[in-house]
């Protein structure tokens, strides 16, 4: 965080410890800003529990879009920073585009603002200059952002396991405060993420899976450096939402605490 701190402003740094806890740097995040690329899934319908279930679970901050700003106001979740998405994609294709302005989400109150590009995708340096776009509006506004990546599987399989830390290096350059990116259960390509960026890094929690397996994963990705989870699937379509998030979040902050 040592670069951020030279750099920001005080505005800048209020809102980032709304979404990294201060007493361990790290965040546990829960994303509900699925519905455009996947559709309702089970656990979205309802925003205003999903996002109240997230804050009894002690969830660091939300991500959402624009529009379920009303759903945060209408919910008991004072302690829970806002992550605005401004960028999408519907069902088909892999890039996103701009879908709100920072200033919009600035208006909605939001802590942080989040954009996405993929590497590997035939329009990355075009979402490249996007979320680099991004940014500098957000700078303007003392606002954090939070850029999520991913180095999709055929660029993975042409150039190895280097292109997850190249990804998360194109974070850094662009301006990123915050990466979020998926990551393999492997401590070298985890360790070399990490050597290769000053800021931090956010485990994405991915599509729903084996729960157990995945908070495994948070585990040792902690240890090993990593500043949290974002979890949003295996949290909300979970049985146990609450319950789980709880875990999570121990998982998340335990070691830094305890």
């Amino acid at each position: 965080m040592t670069k951020n701190l030279t750099r920001a402003s005080a505005g800048h740094l209020l809102r980032l410890r709304r979404i990294l806890r201060p007493s361990t740097g790290r965040t546990l995040i829960v994303p509900l800003d699925h519905a455009l690329p996947d559709g309702l899934l089970p656990g979205l319908s309802d925003s205003r529990r999903t996002i109240a279930d997230a804050a009894r679970a002690g969830a660091d901050a939300v991500m959402l879009r624009p529009g379920l700003m009303d759903a945060v106001v209408e919910t008991d979740s004072r302690g829970v920073g806002v992550i605005l998405m401004l960028t999408g994609r519907l069902t088909r294709g892999v890039d996103h585009v701009l879908l709100n302005t920072v200033e919009h989400a600035v208006r909605c109150g939001a802590d942080a603002v989040c954009a996405e590009f993929k590497l590997g995708s035939s329009g990355d340096l075009e979402n490249a200059r996007l979320a680099g776009e991004v940014v500098e509006a957000a700078r303007r506004f003392a606002v954090p952002v939070l850029m999520t990546c991913y180095a999709l599987r055929e660029h993975v399989e042409k150039v190895g396991p280097v292109a997850y830390a190249h990804a998360c290096r194109i974070c850094e350059e662009l301006g990123a405060d915050l990466i979020k990116t998926s990551l393999p259960p492997d401590p070298e390509i985890i360790s070399a993420c990490l050597s290769a960026v000053r800021i931090p890094i956010v485990l994405a929690g991915g599509a729903g899976g084996r729960t157990l397996d995945l908070m495994s994963h948070v585990g040792a990705a902690v240890a090993l450096g990593v500043a949290g989870a974002a979890i949003g699937r295996n949290i909300w379509g979970h049985e146990d939402p609450v319950g789980t998030g709880r875990r999570f979040r121990d998982i998340v902050h335990a070691s830094a605490t305890g």
